[in-house]
């Protein structure tokens, strides 16, 4: 017993001893107590053989346990010390007394697995300087060679590189002031940097971020297409990316990198780490590892590098969100940092616990819970001696940390469809035991949801304004509670409407559809969405008025001018001015192949304006304006303009093979098709604007000379537009608004301004839309196109677009829209003529998203009385084969006469004596009960040939077809043996060869259209 009296007094001598020790390190310091560093299961749980030496530790004070009145004003006398007094660097980042938050790193010597540290934190001496120091908590001897905090400072605490801000904002961070970004704006940290990590040499990469959308980089560096052994495919350079999608992963233009098997969530902040050592990459995301690849040798970057955050190189920014934290060090960081990092930098971190607080009290109150729906209720709690403090909610089986290191907590109700129970946990861990204190809490139920339904016409002829209404019918019930303010989103299924979005209503302005179209909205007042729908039944009318253009009040011919025929085979022609001399009249003389076609003359009004209008006949007719004024018996010609014409405009529209140049650089300008004085465009297709005016049409022009882009249509459109004018003896205008590699949503109107022509190509995705416009409307022709013929989609194959989900999702509803500004700006569009793309056209398909891609052009014209599709799959050229990216002039000239007889039919009377559309499938169904056999009907005569089996495929396998046949429109599969499929398809871009033999065909010869996913029926349909 004596013994054990003799150790317990030599233990407290001992300890006695330590703490005069550390005392003695800070005299005059007023105030200190203890923090906890917690690596046990009850704090950041690392295994007991952990050991990270030098690790850069997050300290958060918050007003709830320190006094941050008893500090200095900017907390230039906080210090920190280990438990036996040894002063630890620290670098204060944030400090705010104000509203009692700080944030300070400290560079602590070593942190053990399964283990509790204790740390002390001294503060309260008038005359204490500042010793804060950031290069002494992240320094190269602990492997860092850059550290951004990412706040107001934005800068590298190492003086690595130089961080030049691009337009970003300060905003909330994870750990005090982070940036926000926004696609366009991001930081340039230098083009020359270099003692960043090189060659093959280890490195860790990493941010704290926050995404708004899919598809950027949060962090970049490297330099492009230079490699530092001189070798070419060798990893050389780190992009951390987002996709689309929302995946994470980094990449190196080589074999380095990895993808992560964890998908960031939007809205929600995310650790990313990538490292690489000895050819393994390594991404973490939120402290785990989640993806793993080797490559020997995968890395050789230079070490004079370019460093960017929130996007790619060359100051390409896309990144949407926020990032905080980025960090290069020259080691691949293990699992257990990173793990550390990320538990000690979340918002409801686990591995540092509070200011210990004195005694041992340990309560809650109140010791119950029943709040009101939308409210919220403070709790309080007590816990002296305590290392770390919890507040957990338990529902439904499911724990989450509400908060940490705090004694008091306000729980808010949010809102619930009904009464509601859950469990408000209490837990504080103590050196040798934790304690809980558990809270019942019951939620009632007292805000009403909305109750209404939609009050809509039942029918509509898709011309006149119609309004879809939200009845409300428990409103003031809603106001009462304090929420009767409305949210409202809207959905229109069915067919291609025009629509505004109004504040209490949908307005529907006109249909491009006939059929029943479904109305859907939800309404919510902060709580769950309330729904209701609404079918209308659309009937257009046969034949719509033509639209008339009112003129410009100083509107002129122009030498070169194409006039668009309306509805009655007229063009019109405005000639209207002021006149700045004296004149008894002024006179309009108009010849048609140099004969007087029409004379007009009139009095000038007593503003001296004029205004003529003469209406011209379409054809193959040269026409003639002069303008004049007559004083004193005579008459005096002042302007004449030459070479105008009149007939049908058209718009083609998409990427490449719409732009369609075919080989460029030729030796002459475009030897292959010879211009026609008959053909005509407008502007510059590559520049977007109105350089040049009016002109012969061309295919193409020579890349890089100064007037490349200069009425260029493409090879398709001159064939097509040659063809038409051989045929039908009248002119054609093309303006052709494709540029390449744009996914659709980079062909989109901008809401606000549809002339939007701002910035560049690929960097403003309204601007191919507002040049488009631009061009249109310079040429006078905003009411004279007839149609639009539309090749687009080989972008789309995969994803990218702002949805944050891949491409084909939101294809429809991108083109839907895109039409609806069409037909608003273009309002006399008659038709719509679109082409199914190539599967896996320019290699960027091949997967089940690329092929779904053309199922929903396939079905796009279901939504549209005035669309036709064309089948690209049977074009047989040098350039077919598997993954075309662009046909050859022959190929184009296919694709011309191909579309040609729809464009007839539609426009010029052709009456064709067979079908002219490519095989469309209507529908899929078993025609026995045993299910061994399915139709497939396409409305048109089909042709069958036995190799056509192996591109049709139930539930994604390729189908055991024994034999097929042809059924009148339809094709008979016989199968091996009964089936249980639920879908069918034709023709995955994964597989097809790209070879034409084996292609589904109709009886005309032409290649049916690709399907996916198409569901089988049980049994044939009803008529």
């Amino acid at each position: 017993m004596m013994h054990q009296i003799e150790k317990l007094v030599c233990g407290v001598i001992l300890l006695t001893g330590l703490l005069q020790t550390a005392s003695a390190q800070y005299p005059g310091w007023q105030h200190s107590g203890s923090l906890t560093i917690l690596t046990t299961s009850d704090g950041a749980n690392l295994p007991a053989s952990a050991s990270e030496d030098g690790f850069p530790l997050l300290v958060r004070l918050h007003k709830d346990f320190f006094d941050f009145s008893q500090a200095k004003a900017n907390g230039e006398d906080i210090r920190f010390s280990t438990s036996t007094g040894t002063p630890l660097a620290y670098q204060v980042e944030e400090w705010d007394a104000a509203n009692g938050t700080a944030s300070i790193w400290l560079r602590i010597p070593n942190i053990k697995g399964n283990a509790r540290q204790e740390l002390k934190l001294y503060w309260g001496k008038a005359d204490a300087s500042s010793e804060s120091n950031g290069p002494a908590v992240f320094s190269a001897d602990n492997g860092c060679a850059s550290v951004l905090h990412m706040n107001e400072a934005l800068k590298d605490e190492l003086g690595t590189v130089t961080p030049v801000d691009a337009g970003t904002t300060p905003a909330t961070g994870i750990i005090g002031k982070g940036r926000h970004f926004v696609p366009g704006k991001g930081i340039n940290c230098g083009n020359n940097i270099t003692n960043y990590p090189y060659s093959d040499s280890p490195f860790t990469s990493e941010a704290w971020f926050r995404a708004e959308a899919a598809g950027s980089t949060i962090f970049y560096w490297g330099r492009y297409a230079t490699r530092y052994n001189g070798k070419t495919g060798d990893g050389n350079e780190v992009a951390i990316n987002i996709g689309s999608p929302a995946s994470l992963g980094w990449a190196s233009d080589g074999p380095g990198g990895v993808a992560a098997g964890t998908a960031p969530v939007m809205g929600q902040w995310n650790h990313v780490a990538a490292t690489y050592e000895n050819g393994t990459s390594q991404i973490y995301v939120d402290g785990k590892l989640e993806g793993s690849n080797y490559h020997r040798a995968a890395m050789s970057l230079m070490n004079d590098i370019g460093v960017c955050i929130g996007g790619l190189r060359g100051g390409n920014y896309n990144f949407a969100g926020d990032i905080d934290e980025v960090r290069v060090s020259r080691v691949a960081r293990s699992a257990n940092w990173i793990k550390l990092e990320y538990e000690n930098q979340k918002a409801q971190q686990t591995l540092v616990g509070s200011l210990v607080q004195p005694g041992n009290t340990f309560s809650v109150s109140p010791a119950e819970i029943k709040v009101l729906e939308g409210k919220s209720v403070a709790v309080t709690a007590q816990a002296g001696g305590a290392q770390k403090v919890y507040w957990i909610l338990k529902k439904d089986g499911v724990e989450t940390v509400a908060a940490v290191d705090r004694f008091s907590f306000s729980l808010p109700a949010g809102r619930v469809t009904a009464d509601t129970s859950m469990t408000l946990r209490f837990k504080a861990v103590y050196a040798n035991e934790t304690k809980t204190r558990d809270i019942p809490v019951s939620i009632k139920e007292a805000i009403p949801e909305p109750v209404f339904t939609l009050r809509a016409p039942a029918a509509w002829n898709g011309r006149d304004t119609i309004e879809v209404i939200p009845a409300i019918s428990n409103l003031a019930a809603m106001k009462a509670k304090g929420a009767g303010e409305l949210k409202t989103t809207w959905i229109v299924a069915g067919g291609a409407v025009i629509k505004e979005i109004a504040t209490d209503r949908l307005i529907l302005k006109r249909s491009q559809y006939s059929g029943t179209i479904t109305v859907k909205a939800a309404v919510n007042n902060g709580g769950a969405d309330a729904m209701a729908t609404a079918t209308i039944q659309v009937t257009e009318p046969k034949k719509d008025a033509w639209v008339q253009r009112t003129p410009e009040k100083d509107e002129k011919p122009e030498d070169n001018q194409f006039y668009a025929r309306d509805d009655k085979n007229e063009g019109t022609l405005y000639y209207n001015g002021t006149l700045d001399q004296a004149a008894d009249t002024v006179f309009l003389k108009v010849y048609a192949d140099d004969k007087v076609f029409k004379t007009e003359s009139q009095k000038l009004a007593a503003d001296k304006t004029y205004a003529f209008t003469v209406k011209l006949k379409p054809g193959l007719i040269k026409y003639k304006v002069e303008f004049g004024a007559k004083a004193g018996g005579t008459e005096t010609v002042l302007r004449t303009v030459t070479n105008l014409v009149c007939g049908d405009a058209y718009i083609i529209d998409g990427q490449s093979n719409a732009e369609a140049t075919g080989p460029n650089n030729g030796p002459t300008v475009d030897p292959e098709t010879p211009l026609s004085t008959w053909i005509r465009s407008y502007g510059n297709q590559h520049n977007g604007d109105i350089s040049g005016g009016w002109g012969n049409a061309i295919r193409t022009r020579i890349w890089g000379k100064p007037d490349y882009g200069f009425c260029q249509i493409g090879a398709w459109g001159m064939v097509l537009a040659k063809n038409l004018v051989e045929k039908y003896r009248v002119p054609i205008c093309i303006i052709n608004s494709s540029y390449g590699g744009t996914p659709i949503w980079h062909h989109q109107p901008n809401p606000t301004n549809h002339y939007d022509t701002s910035g560049a190509f690929y960097g403003n995705p309204y601007k191919i839309y507002g040049s488009l416009l631009t061009r249109v409307a310079g040429a006078k022709l905003t009411h004279g196109i007839r149609g639009v013929l539309w090749h687009q989609g080989e972008n789309d194959q995969g994803s990218g677009a702002p949805t944050g989900d891949y491409n084909w999702k939101s294809y429809q509803q991108y083109f839907v829209d895109m039409s609806a500004a069409w037909k608003q700006d273009y309002p006399n569009i008659q038709h719509y003529y679109i082409f199914q793309i190539w599967p896996s056209g320019c290699n960027m398909g091949g997967t089940p998203a690329g092929d779904m891609l053309l199922e929903v052009q396939r079905t796009l014209p279901s939504l549209y009385s005035n669309m036709r599709i064309m089948s690209t799959l049977g074009i047989v050229s040098g350039s077919s084969g598997r993954g075309l990216a662009h046909f050859d002039l022959e190929g184009y000239a296919q694709i011309a006469k191909l579309i040609e007889p729809l464009v007839e039919q539609d426009n010029y009377g052709l009456i064709p004596t067979q079908a002219i559309t490519a095989p469309n499938l209507k529908r899929a169904y078993f025609t026995t009960a045993a299910k061994n056999e399915i139709a497939l009907e396409f409305g048109q005569p089909m042709a069958w040939k036995d190799g056509c089996k192996v591109w049709i495929y139930l539930d994604d396998v390729e189908a055991p077809i024994s034999a097929g046949r042809v059924a009148g429109n339809a094709i008979v599969l016989q199968l091996t043996s009964p089936s249980s499929a639920k879908s069918i398809a034709y023709l995955s871009g994964k597989h097809w060869d790209g070879r034409p033999d084996k292609l589904l065909c109709g009886a005309n010869g032409i290649a049916a259209l690709v399907f996916c996913d198409v569901p089988i029926l049980p049994q044939e349909p009803s008529p």
